[in-house]
Parts: structure tokens; sequence; C-alpha cells
């Protein structure tokens, strides 16, 4: 019985294999030709060759050779001039999205379209893709190199909302594994890591498309390194990545943010002890919003449950060392909640299990960014060693939902995403407990105004957003964006126009950062509430009783009010004896 499952596992291991090697070659039947040793990817929604080419080659007219990649190739017509195998040919006026009307001959078949360039890396998945990992092939063509072959890999779907029935620009995860065996395979793209995880990030919801790419760089940037980082220089409390154009199976899918996951090996987390069964890193994410996420009254704990009323167990991973360990994140949320209600305990210990200067650039940026759903959700927590130190950092995650965007695009909430909005959208406990500290709102200040100078000047968080825009113009990939995306149901068939959502955006952060900036930076902080005071507390300390009689007495034979009309107790415009009486009574009645 044994070997028969062993049979039938390899035999399904080899139709996948041919089942995916059979759509890679229907997918790539028409990418029969190579220009100056670069690979051109063919798309059959738009019938066009996309090549991508190292930056500097365009503003110029390039002149290059055609190969004939197929053997079967006859003849190749560009702009109406035939081109032969290791034949010359000269673009003029090579700018990315210019379109040159092409005809290729293979055998007795025809395939006419157009070839245009593109400095951004062409990525291209094969397979069937859906909920549960499938098997496929991933080419990554980077414009500094001209060979790309196709790489062996586990695909699916990824994301909460973005990943339900009925979405079509799909986020998407990669493990690439070994052809034989299947066994992990690490691959370095863009100068980023070498590793077998990648995600391609889709901006399904963000009219800007690239709101999660660049504030995750901005954040890279502006954050200090977590605690432990002294030893472990390497460590990193964010995800690196690059702008691709990706094809699916031969079609054009859009631009995507092809990024390293958050996980051990990014923020460089003590391994777990397999020989003691012992847990040392750990990291979990907040995955959406709840009491517990937001650790204000957190729901019943299980602990032999990898998920927790929003939170979930990354690492150490409970499938694979086969037990749940929550290890020190528990304590952390109910230290927050208890702290919450006892200033003394949460001015001794909160930098015990938190990451202070961290947390308070966190609070920073979501607060630049109005970054509405990375408040208590969307968030990283990493434990470096919990049998060294509890301190959890922070890392930030999928912030699509910032600089005005709504969640969703068929929201139209213009009071929740305006630039003018106040503070007072946070119920994060850590950070509510963080501000309520006079050191650490001082110190929030200070920082506040001291990245103003650098990474969050006006000027500088603009070009930053603008300057990835102008490359997906220039580049051609924003006008094959918008002419893939626009009025789809994913956008509820708004239009796609990256110029002007950038104009909003820019618009908007230049009216954040002024709101921000004014009565001294205090609008960085939520608004204090007005104390709502007993009837009949004419002196403000919050009781009703003889004092406030005696208070009465003086304002009537004509001291100072300063009860802020509190001392017109029963409401009849005056102030006078019938008030007094009104106090005696709400003592009696009390």
């Amino acid at each position: 019985m044994f070997n028969n499952r062993i049979t039938y596992f390899f035999m399904r291991k080899k139709f996948l294999l041919a089942s995916f090697l059979m759509l890679t070659a229907l997918a790539s039947w028409a990418q029969v030709f190579s220009i100056g040793g670069h690979r051109t990817v063919f798309d059959s929604r738009y019938n066009r060759w996309l090549c991508t080419l190292p930056q500097e080659y365009f503003g110029n007219d390039w002149t290059t050779t055609i190969s004939y990649v197929d053997t079967l190739v006859t003849e190749i017509e560009i702009e109406g001039n035939v081109i032969g195998g290791g034949g010359s040919v000269t673009f003029e006026g090579l700018v990315g999205g210019k379109e040159y009307p092409t005809n290729v001959y293979v055998g007795d078949s025809l395939i006419s379209g157009n070839i245009t360039f593109t400095w951004l890396p062409i990525v291209e998945l094969n397979g069937t893709i859906g909920d549960e990992y499938e098997y496929g092939t991933v080419t990554v063509n980077e414009p500094d190199s001209a060979n790309a072959e196709p790489l062996f890999a586990k695909l699916k779907w990824r994301g909460q909302t973005t990943n339900q029935r009925g979405k079509h620009k799909r986020n998407y995860r990669i493990k690439f594994v070994n052809e034989e065996d299947s066994t992990k395979e690490n691959h370095r793209f863009f100068g980023l890591r070498n590793d077998n995880c990648w995600i391609l990030d889709a901006g399904q919801v963000d009219f800007l498309r690239v709101r999660n790419r660049v504030s995750t760089d901005l954040w890279l940037d502006m954050a200090r390194r977590p605690w432990y980082s002294d030893t472990l220089p390497n460590a990193r409390n964010g995800s690196r990545g690059q702008m691709v154009e990706v094809l699916l199976n031969g079609e054009y899918a859009g631009i995507y943010n092809m990024c390293e996951p958050i996980d051990r090996k990014q923020m460089k987390l003590k391994r777990y002890d397999e020989e003691n069964g012992e847990a040392h890193g750990g990291l979990w994410m907040a995955h959406y919003w709840s009491r517990t996420v937001s650790m204000s009254n957190p729901y019943w704990f299980f602990a032999d449950r990898p998920t927790w009323d929003g939170f979930e167990i990354k690492y150490p991973d409970p499938d694979e060392i086969g037990q749940t360990i929550w290890s020190v994140l528990p304590n952390a949320v109910w230290f927050a909640n208890n702290a919450n209600d006892d200033h003394v305990l949460c001015t001794d210990s909160l930098a015990y299990y938190y990451d202070i200067p961290v947390l308070q650039d966190y609070y920073i940026f979501i607060a630049a960014l109005q970054a509405l759903d990375n408040e208590s959700k969307n968030i990283f927590y990493a434990c470096y060693d919990a049998q060294d130190h509890p301190r959890l950092t922070i890392a930030p995650w999928d912030l699509d939902i910032c600089l005005g965007q709504n969640y969703s695009p068929g929201v139209n909430l213009p009071d929740m995403v305006k630039p003018d909005r106040y503070m007072d959208w946070i119920s994060h406990l850590p950070m509510i407990n963080m501000i309520g500290i006079e050191e650490y709102h001082d110190q929030i200040k200070e920082r506040y105004k001291e990245l103003r100078q650098t990474v969050l000047n006006t000027d500088s968080l603009v070009n930053r957003y603008r300057s990835v825009i102008d490359e997906l113009e220039n580049s051609g990939a924003a006008a094959r964006e918008e002419q893939r995306w626009s009025h789809d149901t994913d956008l509820v068939l708004k239009k796609l126009d990256l110029s002007a959502e950038m104009d909003y955006v820019e618009n908007w952060i230049r009216r954040r950062m002024e709101f921000l900036d004014d009565n001294d930076c205090e609008n960085l902080f939520p608004p204090i509430p007005a104390p709502i005071y007993p009837r009949g507390d004419v002196n403000g300390d919050f009781e009703v009783n003889i004092a406030d009689v005696n208070a009465l007495i003086d304002i009537i034979l004509g001291g100072v009010d300063n009860s802020e009309g509190r001392s017109d107790v029963n409401e009849d415009d005056e102030v006078n004896i019938s008030d007094i009486n009104e106090v005696i009574d709400i003592i009696l009645n009390s």
C-alpha cells in the first residue's frame, strides 16, 4: 500500500510537470526571436513583443541585430524592412512604449503585432494558479541580462480581500523548487536577497499602483533599525522589491511589485532549536483588525491554535515543527492592555516589551501617510530571541491604503481620508500608551521635526512617489497598465489614470504635512478630548460636593467664574441661589 502511494505521488508529479511544460510551450510559441541578445516576450492579449533593455539604451537610435530563436522562422519584417537572421536593424528614437509594427513568418503562419521596449524587468508566470500551490514556471527577464530561463516553481494566489471570488488582478506567492526533487531552490533577482520565496503584489485596489512599494521604501529609509541590529546589521524590518511587468500564461497582466517576504531570514531572528525543541526567534502577523490585535481587551487565548483573533504565527511554522509556539507575544498583548489603566506600569515597562525607537518611527510613519489599514493590522511583530529578551520590534506590510486612498475603489468617504484628519483613528494600545508618556511624546515630536528635514521633507516626499510614476510612464508601463485594467470590476469600472492620481497624491501630501506641522506639531497626536464633568461639578474636580456649593457662593458674590458655564447648574441662563439649591439636591440624592 505504501509503495502504491509513492508510485502515485511520482506519477502525479510527472503529470503536473508535463502539464506546466505544455503550458509554457503554448505561452511562448510566438517568442521566436531576440533583439541584440535580449529575449522578446510575446503578449498574446495585445499581439506585441515586449523586450526589456538597460535604461541607458533609451533616448537615441539603437542599431542592433535580430536573432531567430525558432528554426522555423523564415522572415521577420520590422516597419516594412525585412530582417534576416543575424541581420541589422535600427530602432529610431528608442523610447518606452513606442511600438514598431512587425510581421513574423513561422513556417506557414504569420504573426503580426508590434515590438515595444521597456526598462522594467519582465516576469512570466506559466501554470494553473489557484488557492493552493501548483507547479509552474517563472521566467525573470532583467534588463541587464540577456539570459533568462524558465525556473521551476510552486505558485498560488495570495491575499485576503484581494483574493475573493471575482477578483482579476491577483497577488501571487512564488516558491522556487528543484525540478528533480521539489526541494527549495534559491534565486537572486535585482540585487536583492538570494531566496526561494518571492511575492508579486498587484496593487489591486490602489489607483496609483505603487503606494505599497514606495511607502515601504520610505519606511526602510526613515525607520531606525531593530534594537538587536548592533550585532546583526543586516536585519531589516521591511521588505525590499522592484516594480516589474508581468505576463500570465502569455497574456499581459500589468505592473507588479516583486518583493521579498517578511520572515525570519529578513529580520535575522534566531533559529528554532530543533534538537531541544526550544523556540528562540518568533514572528507573528496581525492580519485583520480586532480587539486582540489592537491589544484592547484581548479575546480568549488558546495556546494550541496557530491563530488568535487576527494574529497568526509565522515563525516557527507550526506545520514544520509539529507544535504551536506563541512565545512572548501574548504577554506583550496582555501587558499593553493592563498598562493602559496604570500609567506608572506603562512608564516603567513599555520599553521592556516593545522596541520604542522603532515604535515611535512607526507612529510617525502611519501618521504622515495616514496609513489607516496599518494602525493595528498589517503589522509583523518579531522577537529576536525569546530566551534572551521578550522585546518586540515591528515591520509594516501591505501599505496600499494610505495617502488619501480609500479602503475600496467603491468606497467614497472623503472625510475619512482627508489630509487634515486628526489622529482620531488610533486604537493600538502600545502606541496610545507610548504617546501618553511625556518623555516619549516629546521624543516623537523631536524625531518628527528631524525627519521633516530629510525623508519627510515635503518636496522629497512628493518626488519619491512622482519619480516612480515618471519611470512607469517613460518606460511605457503606465500606459500598458491603464490599457489592461481601466474599467475592470476590480476598480468598480473606474478609469485608471496614474498621472491624475499622482497629482491628487501630491496635493494630499502637501496639505497633510502642513496640517501636521501646525500647532507646534501637536496635530501629530490624537486630539485631547474635552473633559466630561458631572452635572453640578462647578469647580471642575470631577466630584459634586460642598466645595461646589462654596464655589457657587463665591461666584454669586462677585468672584471670578472659571467654570466654563458649569455654574449655571439648572440651565436657566442665570447664576443665583437656585443653582445652589440644585447642587444641594444633587448631593443629597447621590
